[in-house]
């Protein structure tokens, strides 16, 4: 505490008194600080400091406070107690104590305190913090897309856009977290900030913002859906989608792009109209054309040439935006907006925040502001030209509120593996905190040639709320097309699917407004698992609450050249899995390896007892135990709320018998269809012994057709389908079909019409459901072991003695199944974790008795043992978006530049020094990945003991441009300083993602 005095900051001193004002308490300290608590809602309470007693309700943007009356606060009460001030608001209580002033909430309801103070508010001159009580289970969420991290506990996060979209980046700038313990904090303010929840220890979270002023919101709810829209009640909901959004979308710079000439086996050379060859060129002098919006220069290199080529090779494009981070001309722009509307492409237009106004025909705009006075000049300006559609803006970046009027869209540099776990994970933390409409653009931005990573990176984004490609920023092309006529074939297929699914993303859509994320981590829908709450599953996620989808994001691959996927967990053992495309079942709650996968095939599982509407009230049924949907619908326009319909599904399987209920359609909407057939596919094991069908509670009798051909010519009936497929664009790839029972209906009123659909000795997944038989012929495993020299910090190999073909291994209670040989390593373990096992061995569906427990701790990682904290001084200036902080932020998805080029007459110095004197290891230098652009050539070091002396370290050292780490070895060197200089690099600048320490183990 005397360290923080000397640093001019105080802890708030204890409560002296309270008044009861007209809308707020007033609450005095003994340091001199006054506080006021607004009760703005059931469960939203306002805690406002401001030292300068000024009490300022506008010093941050994002929450109109006049939304809110003073009900919630009138009706709330006050008492005194010999140590503590109580404050009665609704259910809970408010508990202010006196010495020391820490605050906390008690729940009536649940009996238990929500939440509390660990110590007192420490105030400071131009920094707060404020310190809580941090249980075992519980864990945190938000803090806006933090890259990589979706679950934070033992974490610690920056509160500040730093535009870095890989792993450790922060894209959106959101002062707000929640706890699974049910209570969650809004800071009112555009500072930045650091929460600490538990990185340095782990009794208790820190949460410190750059302001004098604490102003926080707390908010209290009994689901994180609540959570999410209370937060949403104080920074506005999300916008509602036009629908075109849930189509492809390609962003280009079609205005200061050129093309030369390029031999065919360039990896980045594009085939074009003319039959030649081209590759981008920053040189015009070396440039055969440029590009243009209409064709003004080279017509093939132009935006209208782009739209025609999606169309020739049979992709249906839905959005556009042709001027990618530049101004174009106005009249130009019109003319290119007036093509594209007219092949259905919506076109958008790429806005600075010192544009003017989007020209007629513009549908949408793109922006690198967050959200600001120019965001919402932009909407206005919108409005008025889309008469009454709505208007949409896609912006790279977001701060708290911003999901009221942008989405996040943003594109990552490069196109590589790790971009897909870090990207999944970063998504579903956008949507828990309060952004749900996110998407990045594929394959990256700069990067690429990787057509397998490309393909895989399509394949899981076709389940994301927005999907686009981003061209023109590096070498190589980004189109689903840019590859040979097989990867064309599946990137089709996948955007044909997502087609299927439109209907089902748009009520997702709908759902996001009452705070139920698009993107779903699994412990939203399996919350008493506490597996779904780590990182260890932060690379999977659910796409509503039926379908689960677990990206490839390695190139792995098995003997016959299919990606190999372990690791991949199924929640809860009493649901149902379906692979979506073969129909193979799967039970749950167990983590499944040795999978195979081809690169058509992504692993995507229904849920059992899902529906899905494919639109034009065409349903899927996957049967299992009791579910329901909600179907949404509207005409496009702004007020949706008010201008929709609805449609509730139900499915109950029980005892052999499965009923099916289509409620009539409710609610209303200009151009709404309400007459129309209906049809349902639902999936089967056999046949069943009987259909029986009401309408409006009267029975109808129900024909039954023995071919698919008479049955699709009749009006009305039902047929059982042994080759079933309603994902017909993969049956190329899937020739064994599926089973289903599949059932038409005659036009009716849809909103008048009642559907009950009895079916009995129906049976679907039932088998897949029974658990292993403890068979004592099978002798449990003797030995097994773990093998210490292959052990690391994210993996641990096991062998046993091989009795059967197959094992299971259960790892702190959680089973992996489909283990085969004798020995397996695990991979993306948690580093420097102690793991216990137990092994059987497993024949058909019988298993022995578990092995006696063995287990291992795996390794520290080696960032534990990197130098933090250094500061570093170049001689050389760095690029303004390439700042030299990066350079040892530890962060290798970050990147340094210099603005200048080096020499041997005027190398780079950069001086690195520590805290203190350190005994290292080794420096080790990360280049960047896209290109070799910076590459040191020709370097020297120089270590220094005092920081003030330097001594040379060896010779001049030769280093390649490539893209693979260059090590230093600094064994038992002691030094306070470091200097690497650099004389000779890759093109006209030096450039890094890292350049670390690491200290001596």
């Amino acid at each position: 505490m005397t360290q923080e005095m000397q640093k001019g900051k105080h802890q708030l001193g204890a409560l002296t008194g309270a008044n009861k004002r007209d809308h707020f308490y007033e609450l005095h300290y003994q340091t001199g600080e006054i506080a006021r608590l607004y009760i703005l809602a059931d469960g939203i309470f306002r805690y406002y400091l401001d030292p300068t007693k000024h009490f300022d309700d506008n010093h941050a943007a994002f929450i109109d406070f006049s939304e809110f009356d003073h009900s919630a606060f009138e009706e709330s009460q006050a008492r005194a107690t010999s140590d503590s001030l109580i404050i009665k608001a609704g259910n809970y209580q408010l508990i202010f104590q006196q010495r020391p002033s820490i605050m906390s909430v008690f729940d009536d309801n649940l009996h238990r305190t929500r939440f509390v103070q660990g110590q007192p508010l420490l105030l400071g001159d131009s920094q707060t913090t404020e310190v809580l009580k941090q249980n075992k289970n519980e864990f945190y969420f938000g803090g806006g897309l933090q890259n990589g991290s979706f679950s934070h506990k033992g974490k610690r996060l920056n509160i500040k856009r730093d535009h870095i979209t890989g792993n450790g980046g922060v894209i959106t700038q959101v002062p707000f977290f929640w706890s699974n313990a049910g209570f969650g904090e809004l800071r009112n303010t555009l500072r930045p900030g650091v929460y600490d929840f538990g990185a340095d220890e782990g009794r208790s979270i820190s949460l410190t913002h750059d302001t004098a002023l604490f102003d926080n919101i707390y908010i209290l709810a009994d689901s994180p859906s609540e959570l999410i829209q209370k937060y949403y009640d104080l920074t506005g909901k999300p916008i509602m989608l036009p629908k075109y959004a849930l189509e492809l979308g390609h962003v280009g710079n079609f205005l200061t792009t050129y093309w030369k000439p390029a031999a065919a086996k360039e990896r980045n050379a594009d085939s074009f109209e003319d039959g030649s060859y081209y590759v981008r060129t920053t040189n015009p002098d070396e440039a055969a054309g440029r590009a243009s919006l209409n064709g003004e220069e080279t017509f093939q290199f132009s935006a209208r040439a782009m739209i025609d080529r999606y169309a020739a090779n049979h992709f249906h494009l839905g959005w556009m935006v042709p001027n990618y981070g530049q101004e174009a001309d106005e009249t130009a722009l019109a003319t290119f907006n007036d093509y594209a509307n007219n092949q259905n492409v919506a076109s958008g237009t790429w806005m600075g925040q010192a544009a003017g106004k989007p020209v007629a025909g513009t549908s949408f705009v793109q922006t690198n502001t967050p959200f600001s006075r120019a965001i919402l000049k932009d909407r206005a300006e919108l409005k008025k030209l889309l008469d009454r559609k709505r208007p949409l803006i896609l912006a790279d970046t977001g701060v708290a509120g911003s999901q009221h009027q942008t989405v996040l869209a943003y594109g990552s540099p490069s196109g590589d593996w790790d971009n897909i776990p870090t990207q999944v994970a970063g998504f579903l933390g956008a949507g828990l905190s309060g952004q749900p409409l996110v998407g990045a653009s594929v394959d990256g931005t700069a990067g690429g040639g990787n057509a397998q990573m490309a393909i895989r990176d399509l394949e899981w984004k076709a389940f994301t709320p927005i999907l686009f490609y981003i061209s023109d920023q590096g070498s190589y092309s980004k189109t689903p097309f840019a590859y040979n006529a097989k990867m064309t074939r599946i990137n089709r297929a996948y955007l044909a699917l997502r087609n299927r699914l439109k209907n089902y993303l748009y009520s997702l859509m709908y759902e996001a407004q009452t705070g139920k994320p698009i993107m779903r981590p699994l412990f939203l829908e399996f919350p008493h698992e506490q597996v779904n709450y780590l990182p260890q599953v932060g690379h999977e996620f659910m796409l509503g609450e039926n379908l689960l989808i677990a990206p490839i994001y390695n190139g792995r691959e098995d003997a016959n050249s299919n990606s190999r996927k372990d690791n991949l967990y199924l929640p809860d053992h009493r649901t149902l899995w379906i692979d979506l495309f073969t129909g193979e079942k799967f039970v749950g709650g167990r983590v499944y390896n040795n999978l195979s996968y081809p690169l058509w095939h992504l692993p995507v599982f229904v849920r059992g007892g899902a529906i899905f509407d494919q639109g034009d009230r065409n349903y899927v049924f996957y049967p299992q135990g009791k579910s329901s949907i909600v179907s949404y619908e509207d005409g496009g326009k702004t007020d949706y709320m008010h201008n929709h319909a609805v449609t509730r599904i139900t499915s109950e399987l029980a005892d052999s018998t499965l009923k099916i209920q289509i409620d009539p359609k409710m609610g209303n909407y200009s151009g709404m269809k309400t007459e129309g057939p209906t049809r349902l596919s639902i999936m089967t094991d056999g046949y069943p012994d009987s259909v029986q069908l009401k309408i409006n509670d009267q029975t109808i009798d129900l024909q039954e057709y023995g071919t698919i051909d008479a049955f699709n010519h009749a009006k009305e009936g039902f047929f059982y389908n042994t080759n079933f497929s309603w994902l017909t664009e993969f049956d190329q790839y899937q020739p064994e079909k599926q089973k289903a029972l599949q059932i038409k209906l005659a036009s009716r009123d849809l909103t008048d019409t009642k559907i009950e659909l009895v079916i009995r000795n129906f049976n679907y997944g039932s088998s897949t459901l029974v658990h292993a038989i403890t068979d004592s012929a099978l002798r449990s495993p003797k030995q097994p072991t773990i093998e210490p020299e292959k052990t690391s910090a994210h993996s641990l190999t096991v062998s046993w003695p091989q009795v059967t073909d197959e094992v299971q291994i259960e790892i702190n209670g959680l089973l992996y199944d489909r283990i085969k040989g004798k020995t397996f390593t695990f991979h993306e373990l948690m580093p420097h974790t102690r793991y216990l096992m137990r092994l059987r061995y497993v024949a058909g569906n019988k298993v022995s008795e578990w092995s006696d427990p063995f287990g291992a701790i795996t390794k520290r990682p080696q960032l534990d043992y990197a130098v933090k904290d250094i500061r570093v001084d170049s001689s050389l200036p760095s690029k303004d978006e390439f700042p030299l902080a990066y350079l040892t932020d530890l962060k290798t998805a970050s990147e340094w530049q210099t603005a200048k080029s080096v020499s041997d007459e005027e190398p780079l110095v950069l001086t690195f020094t520590f805290a203190e004197a350190e005994k290292l290891s080794r420096m080790v230098y990360v280049p960047r990945l896209i290109d070799k652009l910076g590459d040191p050539l020709e370097v020297a070091i120089e270590t220094s003991v005092d920081g003030e002396n330097f001594t040379p370290y060896g010779e001049r050292i030769a280093w390649k441009a490539d893209n693979k780490n260059k090590v230093i070895g600094l064994r038992n060197l002691t030094a306070k300083a470091i200097r690497l200089k650099v004389f000779k690099s890759e093109g006209d600048c030096v450039s890094a993602r890292e350049i670390m320490f690491f200290r001596a183990k």
